[in-house]
C-alpha cells in the first residue's frame, strides 16, 4: 500500500530501486533526535536485523564446519558487510543520477520522494555503523570482569564509525551537503563487497573444513585482483575528480547552505579517510602490477 501511495503523489519519476526504501522509511514509526526533525529510530530499527543476520551467519559457518573462534565471528561480520554494501550501492547510484550533482545542495526544494529516500539510505548506513559498533566493539570483545577489550585497530574503526555517522547525521540536520555524503559513501562502499569477500576467504583458507576445497585459493587470487582494480578506480581515479570538485563546491557554494565550521569538519573527515587509504592504495597497485598472491592474506580491512 505504501508503494502504491508513492505512485499517486508527484513521485511518478521515482527510480524503481528506491521505491522499497521510500516505502520502508514512510511506514516506519518516527523517533526523533531531541531538538531536531531527524528520525533516529529508523537507524536503530535497521541495526536490529543487521545484528540478527550477523548471528545467523555465524551459526551458519559453524554448521559448515568452521571452528568457534574469533576468525569465524569476524567472517560472519564480513558477510553482513557484503549485504549492507550490496543493498546500499544501487540506491546511492540512483540518488546521485536522479538530481543535479551539487555536493553542497540544499535538500529544500527536492521532491518529497527524494528527501525520504535520502533519509532512508543515510539512516540505514548510520544503522550499520551502530550495529557494527555494538556487535564488533562491545558484544564480541567483551571479557567478564573487564568489559570490552579493544585493540588499536578496533579503536581506529570505532572512531571511523562515529565520525562517519556524525557526517551523515549533520547533513540531515542542516538539510544540505547530503549529496557530498552520498557520493563519498558510494565510492567507499563500491569496493566493499570484494574487500569483505577477500577477508572471508583469508579466514576460510585457515579453516580445516576448507583445506580440501581446491578452488578456494584460485577464488581468493581472482577476487584479490578484482578488489585491487576496483579500489584503485574508486580511491585514485574517481577520487582525483570527486575530491577537488567537492572541496571547491563546499567552500564556495556551501557557505550559503551550511555553517563554515561544519563544512571544514566535513572536509577534514573526507581527506582523513582518503589519506588513511593510502597504504591500501599502494598494496592494490602492487597487486595489479605483480599479481595477487596468498601471502597478502592477513591484511586489515579498508576504511
Amino acid at each position: 500500500m505504501a508503494i502504491e501511495k508513492i505512485a499517486t503523489e508527484d513521485d511518478t519519476n521515482v527510480p524503481h530501486v528506491l521505491k522499497n526504501w521510500i516505502a520502508l522509511y514512510r511506514s516506519s514509526p518516527k523517533v526523533y533526535l531531541p531538538g531536531t526533525d531527524i528520525d533516529f529510530g529508523f537507524s536503530l530499527r535497521c541495526a536490529i536485523p543487521l545484528s540478527v543476520s550477523r548471528i545467523i551467519f555465524r551459526h551458519a559457518l559453524y554448521y559448515f564446519g568452521w571452528d568457534q573462534s574469533k576468525d569465524t565471528i569476524y567472517a560472519s561480520g564480513c558477510v553482513t558487510g557484503i549485504c549492507h554494501s550490496s543493498l546500499l550501492v544501487p540506491g546511492l547510484l540512483a540518488m546521485l543520477l536522479s538530481q543535479k550533482y551539487v555536493p553542497s545542495a540544499k535538500l529544500q526544494g527536492s521532491p518529497q520522494w527524494y528527501q525520504d529516500a535520502m533519509h532512508a539510505l543515510l539512516g540505514f548506513c548510520t544503522g550499520y555503523m551502530i550495529y557494527d559498533s555494538f556487535m564488533g566493539f562491545i558484544v564480541e570483545v567483551w571479557q567478564p570482569g573487564r568489559g570490552p577489550v579493544l585493540s588499536s585497530d578496533d579503536w581506529m574503526y570505532l572512531g571511523h564509525h562515529i565520525l562517519t555517522s556524525l557526517y551523515m547525521t549533520s547533513t540531515r540536520w542542516v538539510k544540505a551537503g547530503h549529496i557530498s555524503a552520498m557520493v563519498l559513501m558510494f565510492f567507499g562502499e563500491l569496493s566493499n563487497p570484494f574487500m569483505n569477500l577477500k577477508l572471508i576467504l583469508e579466514k576460510a583458507l585457515e579453516q580445516d573444513c576448507c583445506k580440501d576445497v581446491t578452488w578456494l585459493p584460485t577464488l581468493f587470487v581472482c577476487n584479490e585482483q578484482v578488489f585491487s582494480i576496483c579500489y584503485i578506480i574508486c580511491r585514485v581515479f574517481a577520487a582525483s575528480f570527486v575530491f577537488p570538485h567537492l572541496t571547491h563546491d563546499l567552500l564556495i557554494r556551501g557557505k550559503k547552505n551550511a555553517p563554515m565550521w561544519l563544512i571544514l569538519c566535513w572536509l577534514f573527515l573526507c581527506y582523513g579517510v582518503q589519506f588513511g587509504s593510502i597504504p591500501m592504495i599502494y598494496t592494490s597497485i602492487d597487486t595489479v602490477k605483480n599479481g595477487p598472491s596468498l601471502s597478502s592474506a592477513g591484511a586489515h580491512g579498508e576504511l
